[in-house]
């Protein structure tokens, strides 16, 4: 293992030293025809469509680029992930057009074409964002697609070179006639030699038309959706635009942003990407039929007519942060055949660019922990309502480098019409979010946490706790930690904390269930001290909102009688989240299961785990379940609504037992779950409802629940 992290170094030092970036685009092409419901028509053999695989692997693997755009990828998922493992790459891919599909079932059944981008695993690239730049609403994604008409997007990877950020954005726009007289000449001309009516061509026009305010529409959202970039840090933009370099919108884009296009010293105008005379995969889109042999319509011939003109569609477009001479090299690829086979029915092409003064001017992002610059202060008043603590009011606070050691102090106030007085203060250096995924030497974390409950519910102990057997009583929970951690690498942490707990039971009934415990601690108050020992493993790109990640935990904590306390036990937590993006529009989905378990003599209910209430069971009364043991499991769906509104469903189930040799999977309590979030910069705002058997719970709370 030492072996392989010296030699990552060593390639990473080289590639820093070395400061070039070897980029390549190319439109693979499908191959369909796009006509047909059930399935689309295909221009070509299985076999020729494998041989063309296999051209361009070999030639990419000639030229070795360190970044690679790819659109028109059929299917997508599957393309992507057999380029990337041949080469050795990562991938990230996005589906656009797909039909009706639950993941690789429906219809159309040979079409599932989006586009992706790989780069060499040095520069441990991560998807940033998703862009819809034109189509009606639907879903996109490996798991679920349903839409139906054609979809655009723009798909946004994020390297770092020499812990300096670069984004990369991959664009495949839609295929429109552009505005021109003499191909309209030609076109009528045509019309009359084949005797197409007036109306025919008239609505012609209409479509024509559309095209071009379609094509116009989708570069003004994709020059919004760049604003959406890190002004600071370069981008690269490429892929198919579909347009030759003399149309006006497309000059627009360029000089509005500045963009360095890398063929602009070639005389751009003069180089072809889209070059019928020497591309035999071109004469397909040239025909005047479909891959069926049926006859296409006045629209589609008007394509025809127009793809047998050569032009320069693709591009690489460098940001303003880039200069002139940083455009080392490039040139048109795949242009060349093998045994009569072309790679696709574009031409790709390649540049490189020198990295060196990009390297020296823009700020870093280290994987190490470095300081914060900026200061946040986000106030936010609380009004709630929970079923379990009734009505809320009361105040948050969140303070980030306020002192400039990059800590956060984050304050809660808060008291509710059923009794609730809850008071917490979190100081953090570094911040929570911001160590998130780095590597860090130490950090630490001092949490005061007082909880006040007038109107606590009991129903006794085990799954066979009656609901209708509830009662109330009050209970006054503080506790004190202090936790140290260090990030070892940007995935695991290693925690050791020092806990003071003090919980005191009072205004217990005399005919209260509780009295009849054995341990008589129940009834009045326990302290204990602990050790805590926390190993985490955690790749979640974000401790407030992850999309991406899994986090696998394990936790022990030591609690020893002293002179000062008066009560001892052991706990063990193991702990797992996974999540992932499932699809477009960003639909994630959350997963958690969390098993403890206590060993101790005479534990009295203040010591015993629970489930219910607003972080566990959602639908359940805080504390339904209590004892020794605990299984839980969430899973949900976190979907946007509009802006930073979302929503969420999902299911929550958990059981307890007597000791962890009683686990089974019997019986388990559960309650569907469907909920609203808004999204803050620093925290979640969320509202859950839960279903439960006995009750119907309601939270407005902060923060996911895992």
């Amino acid at each position: 293992m030492k072996i392989f992290y010296l030699f990552l170094l060593i390639s990473i030092s080289v590639f820093a030293q070395d400061a070039k970036l070897k980029i390549v685009s190319v439109n693979v092409w499908s191959g369909l025809d796009y006509h047909g419901i059930l399935k689309m028509g295909e221009y070509e053999t299985t076999e020729k469509k494998e041989a063309r695989f296999n051209l361009l692997l070999n030639e990419l693997k000639a030229i070795k680029p360190d970044v690679i755009f790819l659109q028109e990828v059929n299917p997508v998922a599957a393309y992507s992930a057999r380029l990337a493992d041949s080469l050795n790459f990562d991938e990230i891919h996005q589906v656009c057009n797909a039909g009706i599909k639950i993941g690789s079932l429906g219809f159309p059944i040979n079409s599932k074409e989006g586009i992706t981008i790989l780069t060499d695993k040095k520069l441990g690239m991560k998807l940033f964002d998703i862009w819809k730049l034109e189509g009606s609403f639907g879903v996109f994604g490996d798991v679920l697609t349903i839409h139906f008409d054609e979809s655009n997007f723009a798909l946004v990877g994020k390297i770092l070179v020499d812990n300096t950020p670069v984004y990369l954005v991959n664009v495949h726009l839609s295929a429109t006639v552009p505005a021109d007289s003499v191909l309209k000449s030609e076109y009528e001309t045509f019309c009359k030699e084949n005797s197409i009516g007036e109306t025919e061509i008239k609505n012609v026009y209409t479509k024509w038309d559309a095209g071009i305010n379609r094509r116009n529409y989708e570069l003004e959202n994709l020059n919004e959706q760049l604003k959406k970039l890190p002004h600071d840090f370069p981008f690269v933009i490429g892929g198919d635009f579909n347009m030759a370099p003399e149309i006006k919108e497309l000059k627009n884009l360029i000089t509005s942003n500045n963009f360095l296009d890398t063929f602009e010293k070639n005389n751009s105008s003069q180089i072809f990407t889209w070059y019928p005379l020497k591309n035999e995969n071109i004469s397909y889109s040239t025909r005047m039929i479909d891959a069926a042999g049926n006859k296409l319509n006045c629209y589609d011939l008007l394509n025809s007519i127009f793809d047998l003109y050569p032009r320069r569609i693709d591009y690489l477009f460098l940001s303003h942060h880039f200069r002139k001479d940083d455009i080392l090299s490039n040139k048109i690829i795949f242009d060349s055949t093998k045994n009569n086979i072309h790679p696709s029915d574009h031409f790709g092409i390649y540049s490189e660019i020198n990295l060196k003064e990009i390297i020296s001017s823009t700020p870093k992002e280290f994987l190490k922990i470095t300081s914060l610059k900026d200061k946040t202060f986000e106030p936010f008043p609380i009004i709630s309502y929970d079923t379990d603590v009734g009505f809320g009011y009361g105040a948050k606070a969140f303070l980030l480098n306020q002192l400039n050691l990059s800590e956060s102090f984050d304050l809660t106030f808060f008291n509710s019409t059923k009794g609730e007085r809850w008071y917490r203060f979190v100081f953090s250096v570094p911040d929570f979010e911001f160590r998130q995924g780095k590597i860090y030497p130490l950090a630490f974390d001092f949490v005061v946490d007082y909880d006040k409950y007038i109107k606590n519910n009991f129903f006794g102990i085990g799954n066979n706790s009656k609901f209708q057997n509830r009662e109330y009583y009050t209970k006054e929970p503080l506790e004190i930690n202090l936790n140290f951690s260090r990030g070892f690498s940007n995935s695991f942490v290693a925690q050791l904390g020092l806990k003071y707990k003090y919980i005191r039971n009072f205004n217990i009934a005399d005919t209260s269930e509780i009295w009849k415990l054995s341990s008589k601690l129940s009834l009045s108050k326990i302290n204990y001290i602990s050790t805590l020992i926390n190993l985490r493993y955690d790749t979640r790109n974000s401790f407030i909102n992850p999309s991406e990640g899994i986090v696998l935990q394990c936790e022990t904590e030591f609690a020893f009688k002293n002179s000062f306390t008066n009560i001892s036990f052991n706990r063990f937590s193991g702990l797992f989240q996974y999540y992932t993006t499932l699809f477009y529009p960003k639909t994630v989905f959350a997963f958690r299961s969390n098993l403890q378990s206590l060993t101790g003599n005479d534990l009295p209910i203040q010591i015993l785990l629970p489930l219910g209430g607003n972080n566990t069971l959602r639908g359940y009364p805080q504390d339904r379940f209590l004892d020794n043991t605990t299984a839980l499991v969430n899973a949900e769906l976190r979907f946007p609504i509009f802006r930073r509104f979302g929503g969420t469903i999902g299911m929550d189930a958990g059981k307890v037992w007597n000791s962890i040799s009683k686990i089974d999977l019997n019986n388990w309590a559960s309650s569907p779950v469907a909920g609203l979030r808004f999204y803050m910069d620093t925290f979640v705002v969320r509202l859950d409802v839960g279903f439960g058997k006995e009750t119907t719970g309601v939270y407005f709370n902060f923060g996911q629940i895992f």
